[in-house]
């Protein structure tokens, strides 16, 4: 339920329960990241990369929601850390498909098992059968969302 307060928007019931379930999980992110010597960015760079890997520059551009140049200066960071691999200096930075090195695989094992952890720690209270139905209904809401987030939708004027 959507409420203003005062000056303050809040929410209730599933979108509130929901918006504090991301924040906890921004919050392990960031713990991870700075665990691994990475700001929120990069982690969230290295991450897509581990997902697909040879992902180009513009894809990754896409998903830090990031310009060119900014997404430069990630992938820059990244390679000087010796986590990504530097795209052969012939090619042009947005023709360029990134792979992790053999140190990215390793940091990616350490925050992915790291991750996973903190999950199933969250989870300890919830038997087999209520972890199952939470992991489907997750995936069922955000199967949803995603597909409303494609849909194309006129906004009031």
């Amino acid at each position: 339920m959507y409420r203003l307060i005062g000056d303050n928007h809040t929410l209730g019931g599933l979108p509130f329960s929901a918006q504090v379930f991301l924040r906890s999980l921004e919050g392990v992110r960031r713990n991870l990241a700075r665990d691994a010597g990475l700001s929120g960015v990069e982690l969230r760079a290295l991450a897509r990369v581990a997902e697909d890997t040879g992902i180009t520059t513009s894809a990754l551009t896409e998903h830090l929601e990031m310009s060119e140049a900014a997404t430069g200066s990630v992938v820059e960071a990244l390679v000087k850390k010796g986590l990504l691999n530097k795209p052969a200096s012939n090619s042009r930075l947005d023709d360029a498909e990134f792979r992790l090195t053999e140190s990215g695989h390793a940091a990616m094992e350490r925050v992915y098992l790291e991750f996973q952890d903190a999950i199933t720690k969250a989870a300890d209270s919830l038997d087999d059968e209520r972890r199952f139905a939470f992991d489907s209904a997750l995936l069922k809401m955000a199967r949803k969302l995603d597909a409303a987030a494609s849909t194309p939708r006129e906004l009031d004027t």
